[in-house]
């Protein structure tokens, strides 16, 4: 969980694998700003580490966004990977307090091995978009 203050800002801190181009970021279900929208990725093998910053709004009052963060992978103009980070943001205004929340339950962790499939996954679907991208025809003669 985050907390942003309405008069201010807060930073989160992410890493990206197995990716190299233009990283277009969101957010979706959250109305704060957030910075930057895109990041360059060279190519590594290690993972690229990342900060974005989220920017309060004084004007929407204290409230608890569940929403979550975009990645859109862009090579060659097109879209090859799109991933959703599940984001709760507590947006705090001097003198209001949060709502109370409705529902609730435990919070959701995933597992290593959910984050090991979510990674192939992805790869696989970078290697697919590439290889169209790249496709090369052989023909016997």
């Amino acid at each position: 969980m985050l907390e942003v203050p309405g008069n201010g800002s807060a930073t989160a801190d992410f890493q990206v694998h197995y990716f190299s181009g233009d990283l277009q970021v969101s957010l979706v279900d959250i109305p704060l700003k957030v910075e930057p929208t895109t990041i360059h990725i060279n190519q590594s093998d290690e993972p690229t580490d990342i900060q974005l910053t989220f920017y309060g709004n004084e004007t929407l009052g204290s409230q608890v966004y569940d929403g979550y963060v975009r990645f859109l992978g862009m090579s060659g103009g097109n879209i090859g990977v799109a991933v959703k980070v599940k984001a709760k943001i507590n947006h705090l205004v001097a003198g209001q307090l949060l709502p109370p929340q409705t529902g609730g339950g435990e919070s959701f962790t995933m597992p290593l091995w959910g984050w090991i499939v979510i990674g192939i996954a992805v790869l696989a679907v970078v290697v697919f978009a590439v290889s169209r991208r790249f496709h090369i025809e052989i023909r016997k003669k």
